[in-house]
């Protein structure tokens, strides 16, 4: 019977999750990649997602196409969304895994490092155009580290036309707030180990203090 207890990271604003159990060494190879290919991704913010899994490509993660799909707007959580776009990854028990560790992020203290950094993250003003009142980007990319170390990524985007708080995580926004489809773009890979192996120590000398941080283990 597979086990389905899991372990949460938020990743300088995003979100990863590792179902079942894996070791140390592992997981820290996955955090301190995907850490660093978020870090030079944020110097090119129009195209940070190409630039990011172009990063990790060089960091040796195999990576298959990514497959962007669009959604008409509806009453929407970053969860009920996730539910929707990876039925193959969200079996029930993942699901509530995967709800459980959203639901400790909701609760951490608005002033944590960890819950500034992904409001800052997710939630992006956008410049308003001539008289036209402001509207907002949210996004977030969620990195679910499968049992058989299989990683699916998911970055999801939409508009709004009012600010979200950290509830949006699990409660629904109103479709009022939203402007425009939801866009979702999924990928698969998986951490080819023994050639990261070569470049672990150039990636944790790149990084520096940033897994201090930058870097929050959510319990």
């Amino acid at each position: 019977m597979e086990s389905f207890a899991s372990d949460t990271y938020v990743v300088d604003g995003n979100i990863t999750i590792f179902f079942g159990a894996h070791s140390e060494s592992f997981k820290k190879d996955i955090l301190h990649s995907s850490l660093l290919g978020q870090l030079v991704a944020d110097i090119s913010p129009n195209t940070w997602l190409s630039s990011y899994i172009t990063t990790l490509g060089k960091f040796y993660w195999a990576l298959s196409k990514a497959k962007v799909s669009n959604y008409p707007k509806r009453p929407s959580s970053l969860l009920n969304i996730a539910s929707t776009a990876l039925p193959e990854i969200i079996q029930k028990d993942r699901l509530q895994q995967l709800s459980n560790a959203l639901s400790a992020i909701t609760q951490l203290p608005s002033d944590s490092p960890a819950s500034e950094a992904l409001m800052s993250r997710i939630q992006r003003q956008n410049a308003p155009a001539h008289d036209e009142a402001p509207t907002f980007t949210v996004s977030t990319l969620l990195t679910l580290v499968c049992e058989d170390k299989k990683i699916i990524s998911l970055q999801i985007s939409f508009e709004t036309h009012r600010a979200v708080g950290i509830s949006v995580l699990k409660h629904p926004l109103s479709e009022k707030i939203i402007l425009g489809d939801i866009e979702t773009v999924v990928w698969a890979t998986y951490l080819s180990e023994d050639k990261y192996t070569k470049i672990r120590d150039q990636v944790i000398g790149k990084l520096g203090s940033k897994p201090q941080t930058c870097l929050f283990h959510i319990l």
